[in-house]
């Protein structure tokens, strides 16, 4: 009875802390960044597909255009703009020892903007990566610093926002601030999965993970399948859950989970903050496999032993617990949002005795990797290099091989599964087959995922190409001798608009790089990679009116073939 009483102490010092440390951010009165009511479309520590989102989604009514604010005085510490990731970025440091990011803007101010284009001119380069001085564009507390847009790998118009500790970019989470965001809906709980992790451990008489549909019952939830859940052995949990804010359908991500088992807290969670060089654990934090599988995020309440993610507060034997036969146990989690909105989920199992353990991870054909320590496989068709801690896990290491089904230069090689997660890049060698000496700089490591081609590049060595990888699965080397296409958006015999289109693709192996000159001379072209769209907005400073001119395009692909496009134009 002590012990359980211990372990309720620990849960409320953890919610104490908590709260805390919210009482401690809000005594900062940041303005809002946008002078429309905030509506959310993502949140703070929610599950992407490769990392924890670090900041909130800020939704702009549909449009690009409305006007960002600096949310305190300061001064602007980077400007950013990438093809890639946030887009167009402005990060402003503040005294109080917070950095706050505002991206996917769509343009700076003008002072600004003019500033950027200068360096985009003076380096030829559309993507740039500025740190001013401190006293080059100081800001207060309500300036205009840009407008909202669509940029970067933005899937619609909205405002990114972070807030930063200035002295080590850790993103903190927004809602802990004081912002007038209302959120008055608790989180919605809707799968829950038990997971058999040791040898002789069984759910319902079964080594198979078993989910349970959850249902909602005088403001509690329940299992919808009443039957007993009988457990054997070392046991593992998982919950399917989201939070939801007012004004908005999308899902977002919960702020603290909480399990306890006959009220000790056996784990816990608090998305308060993170570091970005954690972004790859979030694959050992999901059950992987089923995301690979259904898509469905299930948010496993146990460790795997190279996890070392930094928001996890409490947990008891890495949250896997041990059922002892013929006991009833009380399952309780506890589920809540920034704003304090809380879902509970509570249920009775019972242990049963355990049957022979049955070592699975060594049975069958396989090679077993520790995840401490540096992993080989090798034959004289392919080798692989595992890093150590590049694995969460120990596994049992498949391979197979087969000829291709398509025009390749190698064997298909399938190495390990598509549902084991990776933590960092491995070592892959592939034995190159019937490589022509004059395609051997066309020549890339593909992985193949459903029916889909993805270039992970490669150097041919000795008649082998060697890549780095970042996910299991098949792979095969190919050639790409397709340069890129370029096709012209705008009708230059009757150019009347101030902006030049084109759509660029290439199927292979991806763009690489585009530049464009108008008389010889390099402009400025803008991708949108999302929309393959390459476009230039005719610079009025840097042009000549009332004259023809002359345009050149060129875009090189990850292999180096190169397409060019020319034309002429009246403007």
């Amino acid at each position: 009875m002590q012990y359980k009483k211990f372990g309720l102490i620990i849960y409320f010092i953890s919610v104490f802390s908590s709260t805390f440390g919210q009482n401690n951010n809000q005594n900062i009165n940041f303005a809002s960044p946008v002078d429309i009511p905030i509506f959310l479309s993502g949140n703070f520590g929610e599950i992407r597909s490769t990392h924890f989102h670090a900041g909130i989604d800020i939704k702009t009514q549909g449009v690009i255009g409305k006007k960002i604010y600096a949310v305190e005085d300061g001064f602007i510490s980077r400007i950013k703009i990438s093809i890639n990731s946030y887009g167009k970025t402005i990060y402003i440091a503040h005294p109080n020892g917070y950095t706050t990011v505002y991206g996917h803007l769509n343009h700076f101010t003008p002072e600004v903007d003019n500033f950027v284009k200068t360096l985009q001119y003076q380096n030829e380069e559309f993507e740039i990566n500025y740190f001013p001085k401190q006293n080059q564009f100081i800001v207060k507390k309500g300036d205009l610093i840009g407008f909202s847009g669509n940029t970067g790998s933005s899937l619609g118009p909205h405002l990114h926002f972070e807030v930063r500790e200035t002295n080590n970019q850790i993103p903190v989470n927004p809602l802990l601030f004081n912002f007038d965001i209302e959120d008055k809906l608790p989180p919605v709980l809707y799968n829950f999965v038990i997971y058999p992790l040791g040898r002789s451990s069984h759910v319902n008489q079964s080594k198979q993970k078993k989910s349970f549909k959850l249902k909602k019952h005088n403001g509690t939830y329940l299992l919808a399948d009443t039957n007993q859940i009988y457990l054997s052995g070392q046991i593992g949990f998982g919950i399917e859950m989201y939070d939801y804010l007012d004004g908005s359908k999308n899902r977002c991500g919960i702020h603290t989970l909480s399990l306890l088992i006959d009220s000790t807290l056996i784990y816990q969670h608090t998305l308060d903050k993170f570091s970005f060089y954690e972004a790859g654990f979030v694959r050992g934090h999901i059950d992987y496999a089923e995301k690979v599988k259904s898509k469905k995020t299930i948010q496993k309440m146990f460790i795997s032993p190279n996890n070392n993610l930094s928001i996890y507060k409490a947990n008891k034997n890495n949250g896997i617990f041990t059922f002892q036969d013929d006991t009833t146990y009380k399952i309780n989690l506890i589920v809540t949002d920034t704003h304090g909105n809380k879902s509970e989920l509570s249920f009775y199992i019972t242990g049963k005795e355990p049957n022979i353990e049955f070592n699975e991870l060594i049975s069958g054909n396989g090679k077993l990797m520790n995840w401490d320590q540096e992993n080989f496989y090798e034959n004289e068709e392919i080798k692989v290099q595992i890093p150590e801690k590049a694995l969460f896990d120990t596994i049992n290491f498949k391979y197979s091989i087969k000829e291709p089904e398509f025009k390749a230069f190698s064997n298909l090689h399938r190495v390990h599964n598509i549902y084991t997660p990776v933590l960092k890049p491995y070592s892959l060698t592939i034995k190159t087959k019937n490589l022509p000496g004059e395609l051997k700089e066309k020549a890339f490591i593909a992985e193949i995922q459903d029916d889909k081609i993805n270039s992970i590049g490669g150097n041919i060595i000795n008649g082998h190409i060697v890549g780095q990888a970042k996910l299991f699965g098949d792979f095969v080397v190919l050639v790409d001798t397709v340069s890129p296409v370029i096709k012209p958006l705008s009708d230059f015999s009757n150019l009347k608009r101030e902006v030049i289109k084109f759509k660029i693709t290439d199927k292979l192996t991806g763009i690489k790089s585009f530049n464009g000159y108008v008389d010889n001379k390099w402009v400025l072209f803008e991708f949108d990679k999302k929309n393959d769209l390459l476009f230039y907005t005719i610079d009025k400073e840097r042009i000549e009116r009332g004259i023809e001119h002359e345009l050149e395009l060129f875009v090189i692909d990850n292999v180096d073939n190169i397409s060019t496009y020319y034309t002429t134009f009246y403007w």
